[in-house]
């Protein structure tokens, strides 16, 4: 890894800060980590004292592990260089993966993005669902690619509607998931929020699909919400109340909420190392303030955020504490379920 070089001063005698940030994505290029992270570079670039240049070094395997564990052991904590991380990071974490070689509580955060999904069915399907999940005789299918991944807060949310769901596991990503719904492999699914726009909207307006509910966003108090793209899709929690008449709750509820927050609310994070001198810690957090409020960058964030607000500073903090604080008993409760479901155990993978 090559450092960042700085100078202690420009010729106005002011500090000029570091000439060079480097981003780790822990991703092959041009999946979507990679996108955000090289969309927000310039703007860091822009907005970070002496404009310094900005270099991003994509490490990619072990569903990111690989790439963070690097950042985390073998990159400078010089404040020059920074980390893009996502679900597939922050979920091993929480879990207490064995190949995970990273703490996220030792690195500090400066900006952070959600993101959001909706999960849909057939036709035929949602009608059935609607007049009674106990009652559903038909057993609903699941195109999905790991239990430990994006799939398992979906997994969890069938779990908390009570629904039988079976899930076919090991395709390669959403997109060949989705084109399993289509050709009838599948006739329950998920898609990110960008996805399901493009490519889900379009089978819902020919009345080839419908959505049922989308995985929601945990606000500051702790609460799951409709998630704001979608106003007028009700949340897992909204279709529990409607099909049993009382709020969810239980262990099923409480790991569907936490990986929620961790998945979907903090999707997209840029972290840079709690022990860099506080001084480039202050200027990076100044930086993404400022890049929160640059009109060129809400505008052209609207298609690579997919219109989601990003958080900075204390409330970036205070949604971060949240959605990693997991209690022990939680932590348990969702290793239980992967082994015994999915005879997955996480911590020894």
């Amino acid at each position: 890894i090559t450092k960042g070089s700085s100078s202690d001063t420009d010729e106005k005698g002011e500090e000029s800060g570091h000439d060079l940030l480097k981003f780790t994505v822990p991703f092959e290029a041009g999946g979507g980590t990679d996108i955000y992270g090289r969309f927000m570079t310039p703007y860091f670039s822009e907005h970070t004292p002496n404009n310094p240049k900005v270099q991003v070094e994509n490490i990619p395997g072990g569903a990111s592990i690989t790439g963070t564990n690097h950042y985390a052991n073998s990159v400078a904590p010089d404040g020059a260089n920074l980390l893009t991380s996502s679900a597939s990071s922050h979920v091993p974490f929480m879990l207490e993966q064995s190949s995970v070689d990273y703490d996220l509580t030792e690195f500090k955060p400066i900006i952070g993005s959600p993101s959001g999904g909706v999960v849909y069915t057939t036709p035929e399907n949602a009608e059935k669902i609607h007049n009674g999940i106990g009652d559903m005789e038909s057993t609903l299918f699941h195109a999905g690619i790991s239990p430990t991944g994006l799939d398992l807060s979906t997994l969890l949310s069938y779990e908390v509607l009570g629904m039988d769901v079976k899930a076919v596991l090991g395709y390669e990503g959403r997109g060949p998931s989705r084109v399993a719904f289509e050709q009838g492999e599948s006739n329950i699914d998920f898609q990110t929020t960008t996805a399901y726009n493009n490519n889900v909207q379009p089978m819902i307006e020919n009345g080839k699909a419908v959505p049922l509910y989308s995985l929601g966003q945990i606000d500051e108090k702790g609460e799951l919400v409709r998630d704001p793209q979608f106003p007028d899709i009700p949340t897992v929690k909204e279709v529990y109340m409607e099909q049993y008449g009382e709020e969810p709750s239980g262990e099923a509820w409480e790991a569907y909420t936490q990986l929620i927050n961790a998945s979907y609310t903090m999707n997209k994070v840029i972290w840079v190392h709690k022990d860099a001198p506080q001084e480039e810690i202050d200027k990076l957090q100044a930086s993404a303030e400022t890049i929160a409020q640059d009109s060129e960058f809400k505008e052209a964030s609207l298609k690579i955020l997919e219109g989601y607000d990003v958080y900075t500073g204390d409330d970036l903090q205070q949604r971060i504490n949240n959605a990693f604080n997991i209690s022990d008993e939680n932590k348990a409760w969702i290793q239980n379920y992967l082994y015994e479901n999915y005879e997955v155990d996480i911590t020894k993978l």
